[in-house]
């Protein structure tokens, strides 16, 4: 060939060239093809085979090493179905290959980690959590699963760490779980009579909640085991201004105090004061237990304190709050009274106050606020929602119904006094009786 043509051809094939490799350059990339044990894996999952699919996966896993996420989202998925055996196979046999990325091996232990925890098995699960903290990525979720540790285990020093470091982490106000927390270990040293630990404990409750309910009681109760009943019941009553709502909680303690100092009257006028004010029914039997025994010590010709004094007290009180306990505690009031016209009266009576006994005995009196959980005692912790401080007594509170009518309502039971007719029928009944063997003596 002529050395001139070859001159020309040459920026010719060079011009060919540079396009043909622009254009390789913009062409996407060619899809790799998955492998075929991918294929037979997933036929047998649709087969319901899954030991044998899981079998076919994980040895994809060892020729593919470019499928780790596929295979978390298939560990993840077995989790999630409760078959926590094969994702624990699937995440262990990730975490301990060979040559696995670093990011790639911690996600694989973080997984892991959640089997062990889903499976019950804390101390492993505690195990890689607690060396995920080091982790920027998982460093707050860890944190998190190890606080549920911690709760189940009631390991609460370690509850109180960990909540420290999730609050610097995330910014969240977790002041009251951790004064909680302390109030678990009170707990603990009281039943043990370590009261010095007690105190310290207490501290560092009211450190973190400063208006922690039950901080509050445990100091009445720490103080009345040393044998300052007077303290105690300052602290106790500061319930009032505070939370009304717990007084019921302490009436126990407050008349034992009360008792050991002497000071009935003042007990009493405790208890006057704090029936008007909150509708709790363990108060209003506090002051029928007060009443009665006044009326025993003062010979009352009633006999076991149902004079018609206290039952007018007892009318009040319903009238003021209406509610099934002081209806039910009117009526039995009136059947063990000497005012009775007749023994039918009495029995009648006794069934009245036996049924709405059984209403308020059936019913849940704790609720959660937060998720409505119902329960018959006292939850610091809802079982339902894992909240602290949540649960609350849930009073049978009265309130006025259609046609001016009384509704006392407890655990969706209601019912319907009008105008609180068979309250004042007692008393109009008492006086009636009284009348009717007055003139015929």
């Amino acid at each position: 060939m002529d050395p001139l043509w070859l001159l020309l051809l040459l920026p010719l094939a060079a011009a060919s060239g540079w396009v043909t490799a622009k254009r390789e350059r913009a062409r996407p990339p060619r899809r790799r093809d998955l492998p075929e044990a991918y294929f037979k894996g997933l036929s047998l999952l649709l087969n319901e085979q899954p030991d044998k699919a899981l079998q076919v996966f994980m040895e994809a896993t060892e020729m593919d090493g470019e499928t780790v996420e596929m295979h978390l989202a298939l560990g993840n998925l077995y989790r999630r179905r409760g078959e926590i055996e094969r994702a624990t196979q699937i995440h262990r046999n990730l975490a301990n290959r060979a040559g696995l990325d670093d990011e790639l091996r911690q996600l694989a232990l973080f997984e892991l980690a959640q089997d062990y925890f889903k499976a019950g098995l804390f101390d492993r699960a505690e195990t890689l959590f607690q060396d995920l903290r080091e982790a920027p990525e998982h460093r707050e979720s860890a944190c998190r699963f190890l606080l549920q540790i911690y709760d189940q285990e009631k390991e609460w020093c370690d509850a109180i760490a960990v909540a420290e470091d999730l609050a610097r982490i995330s910014g969240e106000d977790w002041s009251e779980s951790q004064a909680q927390y302390c109030c678990e270990l009170v707990e603990r040293s009281l039943a043990d009579g370590k009261h010095a630990p007690a105190e310290r404990q207490l501290e560092a409750a009211f450190q973190y909640d400063p208006h922690c309910v039950r901080a509050v009681i445990q100091s009445g109760r720490l103080a009345s085991l040393r044998g300052n009943h007077a303290n105690a019941i300052a602290i106790w009553r500061g319930l009032e201004r505070m939370a009304a709502h717990a007084l019921g909680e302490v009436v126990d303690h407050l008349a034992n105090s009360y008792a050991a100092l002497g000071d009935h009257a003042e007990y009493k006028k405790f208890l006057l004061d704090a029936v008007d004010r909150n509708p709790d029914s363990r108060l209003l039997a506090a002051l029928i237990e007060v009443m009665k025994r006044e009326d025993a010590a003062a010979g009352d010709a009633a006999g076991g304190g149902d004079s018609p004094a206290g039952q007018q007290l007892l009318l009040e009180l319903v009238r003021r709050r209406p509610s099934l306990e002081g209806l039910c505690a009117l009526l039995k009031s009136r059947a063990a009274s000497g005012a009775v016209a007749s023994e039918r009266e009495r029995q009648d009576f006794t069934v009245i106050a036996d049924l709405l006994s059984q209403v308020v005995g059936q019913g849940a009196t704790y609720h959660c606020h937060t998720c409505g959980f119902r329960a018959r005692s006292l939850h610091w912790q809802c079982p339902g929602c894992k909240h602290w401080g949540t649960v609350q007594k849930q009073a049978a509170v009265g309130r006025r119904g259609a046609g001016g009518g009384v509704a006392a309502g407890v655990a969706g039971v209601e019912v319907t006094v009008a105008d609180a007719t068979v309250a004042d029928a007692t008393v109009a009944g008492a006086a009636a009786a009284d009348n009717t063997r007055a003139t015929a003596g």
